[in-house]
């Protein structure tokens, strides 16, 4: 899981020079508050995200995809709550905040959807539990 620590401060940083430059051809103002707290909260959530990977670390192989599954969803929902305490408690940014959100929480999925196929084909597949499968395999 070391390397989401890796991936999600580099697709930050790739995101912020990307759009800096962007701005700075187009001749458009940076925001760069906006842009600043926007690729913090999207660095905090998308480290929380990697919150249900690390608590699967030594698990079977389909409950490390489980785990992947619920980080997208913690980033998604993490994202969405940043965005809605903006917008619903009216905090003073420019509009550009969301702008500048889109692509970190893109960026950020992107490199956690890396780290967690990494560690899905790293984890080796468990052995079969109870139940339908067991009985299957058994010839019952």
């Amino acid at each position: 899981m070391t390397r989401g620590l890796t991936f999600i401060p580099l697709a930050l940083f790739a995101v912020i020079g990307g759009g800096v430059a962007l701005c700075a051809a187009a001749g458009w103002n940076v925001h760069a508050r906006e842009m600043a707290i926007a690729a913090v909260s999207s660095g905090l959530v998308g480290l929380l995200a990697l919150v249900p990977m690390i608590v699967a670390r030594n698990a079977s192989q389909g409950n490390v995809a489980q785990a992947a599954l619920v980080g997208t969803m913690v980033h998604l929902m993490g994202h969405a709550v940043v965005a809605a305490v903006v917008i619903l408690l009216r905090i003073p940014l420019h509009g550009s905040f969301i702008w500048w959100l889109m692509p970190f929480y893109w960026a950020t999925l992107i490199a956690l959807a890396a780290a967690f196929v990494r560690q899905i084909r790293q984890t080796p597949v468990g052995s079969v539990g109870g139940g339908a499968a067991a009985a299957t395999a058994s010839g019952k």
